[in-house]
């Protein structure tokens, strides 16, 4: 066990590099002010900065000596580190002494200094390092050309392929000037430090490694820069998906994908608003560990080039995105896959021909599209969704434009707003185009905090669609999961959002339930109707088995609202009435232990904006802001004619007892049932109309003898009423007798009043 202080294994350090802490920095990946930091025992460095530093200092300066003489997993997680070492050095090098002045600056270099690196030991090179000085070269130039070098061989060469999308050498890298020579001298020290471990993982066939090591490096450097949040999905996120979404290919699709023989006559695997490259990596890697398991190198090989190059396909319409996705995938140790520059949802000219293209051969779309873009006139004109229509979101005509690229049989897998799932309107109207032409296969509600760190609480899901392979769509089970971890938070530090990993994640095991792998206990298989309103995984997982079999089971006998009363919404504007005062009933009135409903008296002229509902004696108000809290209650006699808030639902009943019809709303199978059409996160709500469908736990006999009841309670709450507002009468005539003052009593609190119910604030 390693019992060193930190601050002497610093001091040793520095040490070891003539007293030079800068230097000692930079061997480490570190900066002289954290070396500082830690030297003083102010702070400690991170896991894998102090594993670096004890390997440098205690394992005789070599960590890849060290992780050749461990066990094999230790080797890699050592070697590993050191690749991420290498990226995070980088970094902080470019901070001290490079010219660049922005993150995204910063990353366009790494990520062409790490391309050029990777590529050049897959080709049997020693990659970056003091070597290329030898011919009196700067460091500038020798740099300079060693990428350009790379990216002749990788990329498109000059302007060819630029007219389809294609970057050619020019936009990929933007040389070094003469004024960074020191600059690139510690560059190319720090590549010379770990270029063993390069080597010793690509020797031993893990090139995947390399990349997820570069992946995660990309998410982090993407969460520190707020603006280009919008193309982050979390690695945790992405990983799901690939998961998900290979499961669901039929079996002979995903065979053809995984035989290196086989691969030429497999479909294309499309992400079409790609950004870095996250879902195209992530299916890469984990189709090369199941290659890997059961073939040679030599057929590993050619399997991940016929892959890789032919059919990977991404699409993003940023440059500096598809900068970044050729270098993630390129460093597989291959060609350059095939990402293009342009707007997916192009229906005319060049672009709108190249989309085109891809119509009916796409087997299995991974993706998150941007959300909230608007798009008008000619752009929609080519959409079924559009017809008619002045505008449309972005996500919606995604969506549309997934079914044209799916072959038959295919598999979109795609995080989508939840909005798409739940509103109405021009959603709703997709989500039947949608349902007429393919299976909804699976749905999985992810936390509002899931993209977060992005600058976003848009509440998400993961939508699982499939293409049939037949002309009619064909019934089955969907599943709906529900996650409410997924492997990390988002807290705010400095003014911006960071993701913290956590060991609390649901997502492994809505997986092994979608798979059929475990019982179910986060998600569940129904039948989603082909009318069905709503596809949300709240609504249609969200009942507890044992009150989900009985409100979802066919032919129930039980009632719902809808059979014992009628919604009423009679409007009037109380500013505008001749009355100066008005009785107003707002959601606080309401009390949620006994529904009894109290009011206010307040000026006509002062009406809030929300007090417009017209209510009669007997009326039954349902909260529908948070009606899980139980606000129902019944309109007294004494209070006919007020005016109620917009945040309730009034319900008239008519063949029921309202007080009946108040008590079975407050009941634990309703409350269950307004949780799952609840609408929303920070403002959660229902429909007026959804509380016509909820469904009681009373059968149609049992209704004359519960009205019955109801009645004799009623009769008796208005005798205690009458009573207790007689008592209290006569109590305050006491106390006004007692004060024998009227300026006293004006002063004085109204400690007695008459009792009326309080309970959630009115927030409607």
């Amino acid at each position: 066990m390693n019992t060193t202080p930190i601050p002497n294994l610093v001091a040793r350090l520095i040490e070891m590099y003539g007293g030079s802490a800068e230097q000692a920095a930079v061997s480490l990946g570190s900066s002289p002010a954290s070396l500082s930091r830690w030297r003083a025992g102010n702070s400690r460095p991170r896991k894998h900065v102090e594993e670096r530093l004890r390997a440098i200092v205690e394992g005789g300066g070599d960590l890849v000596t060290m992780a050749e003489n461990s066990k094999s997993d230790a080797r890699l997680e050592r070697l590993e580190n050191a690749i991420a070492g290498t990226l995070h050095a980088l970094r902080e090098e470019f901070h001290r002494t490079g010219s660049v002045s922005t993150r995204q600056e910063v990353l366009d270099l790494v990520a062409a200094l790490f391309f050029a690196h990777v590529t050049s030991i897959d080709a049997s090179g020693p990659g970056i390092g003091q070597y290329l000085l030898r011919r009196r070269k700067t460091s500038v130039q020798a740099l300079n050309q060693f990428i350009q070098a790379a990216g002749i061989h990788h990329l498109a060469r000059s302007n060819e392929g630029e007219d389809r999308g294609r970057l050619g050498l020019k936009r990929f890298f933007s040389p070094l000037s003469e004024r960074d020579e020191r600059f690139a001298q510690q560059l190319i020290q720090i590549f010379e430090r770990d270029a063993a471990a390069f080597r010793l993982l690509h020797e031993a066939g893990r090139d995947d490694l390399i990349n997820e090591v570069f992946s995660r490096f990309m998410s982090t450097s993407f969460v520190d820069e707020k603006e280009m949040g919008q193309y982050l999905t979390p690695p945790e996120i992405a990983r799901f998906m690939v998961e998900v979404g290979l499961h669901a290919l039929s079996p002979a699709a995903r065979n053809r994908f995984l035989k290196p023989h086989a691969a030429h006559k497999a479909g294309v695997i499309l992400d079409p608003s790609c950004g870095v490259g996250s879902f195209l990596a992530e299916t890469i890697r984990v189709l090369h560990r199941q290659v890997r398991e059961n073939q040679s190198a030599d057929a590993l090989a050619r399997w991940l080039s016929e892959f890789v190059e032919k059919r990977v396909v991404g699409i993003d319409k940023s440059e500096r995105m598809i900068r970044l996705a050729m270098v993630n995938l390129g460093l597989f140790g291959v060609k350059a896959a095939h990402l293009r520059l342009g707007n997916a949802l192009a229906r005319e000219g060049q672009e709108g021909s190249l989309n085109s293209d891809l119509d009916g051969r796409v087997e299995l779309i991974l993706t998150n599209p941007p959300f909230g873009a608007t798009y008008s006139g000619a752009e929609i004109a080519g959409f079924a969704i559009g017809k008619g229509r002045a505008r449309a979101d972005s996500e919606v005509l995604f969506l549309e434009r997934y079914i044209d690229w799916l072959a038959p049989g295919g598999i979109a897998v795609t995080v989508v707003p939840d909005s798409i799932l739940v509103n109405r309107g021009t959603f709703a109207e997709l989500r039947r185009w949608l349902r007429e032409r393919c299976n909804v296969e699976a749905v999985f509600s992810l936390p509002q905090a899931t993209f977060a760190a992005a600058g976003t609480s848009t509440k998400t899901s993961v939508l699982v669609l499939r293409k049939p392979d037949r002309k009619n769509v064909t019934e089955q089970l969907t599943f709906f999961g529900e996650a409410r971890e997924v492997g990390f938070d988002v807290i705010t530090r400095s003014g911006q959002r960071r993701r913290i990993r956590n060991s609390s994640t649901d997502l492994p095991i809505l997986v092994a339930e979608y798979r059929g792998d475990k019982p179910a206990s986060l998600g569940c298989r129904v039948h989603l109707a082909q009318d069905a309103e709503r596809w949300d995984a709240a609504y249609h997982g969200g009942l507890p088995d044992g009150i989900a079999a009985v409100v979802d089971r066919p032919r129930s006998s039980l009632i719902k609202v809808s059979g014992v009363a009628r919604l009423v919404d009679e409007r009037v504007d109380p500013r505008r009435q001749i009355a100066n005062e008005f009785d107003y009933i707002e959601i606080s009135d309401v009390d949620t232990r006994t529904g009894l409903v109290g009011h206010k008296r307040l000026v006509a002229a002062e009406a809030p904006s929300r007090a417009r509902k017209l209510i009669r004696s007997g009326d039954v108000l349902v909260s529908t802001v948070r009606p899980e809290r139980g606000g129902v209650g019944l309109v007294p006699p004494w209070l006919d004619g007020a005016i109620a808030s917009t945040g309730f639902a009034v319900l008239r009943c008519t063949g029921i007892h309202p007080l009946a019809l108040v008590w079975l709303l407050k009941t634990e199978v309703v409350r269950q049932q307004m949780i799952r059409n609840n609408i929303g996160i920070a403002y959660p709500a229902i429909s007026e109309s959804a509380c016509l469908d909820l469904v009681l736990p009373a059968m149609q006999g049992s209704v004359s003898s519960l009205s019955d009841a109801a009645a004799k309670l009623a009769a008796a709450q208005e005798s205690f009423e009458e009573a207790r507002r007689t008592f209290i009468a006569e109590v305050q005539t006491l106390d006004r007798l007692a004060t024998q003052s009227s300026e006293l009593l004006r002063q004085a609190p109204n400690v007695i009043d008459v009792g009326e119910p309080g309970a959630v604030a009115d927030v409607a």
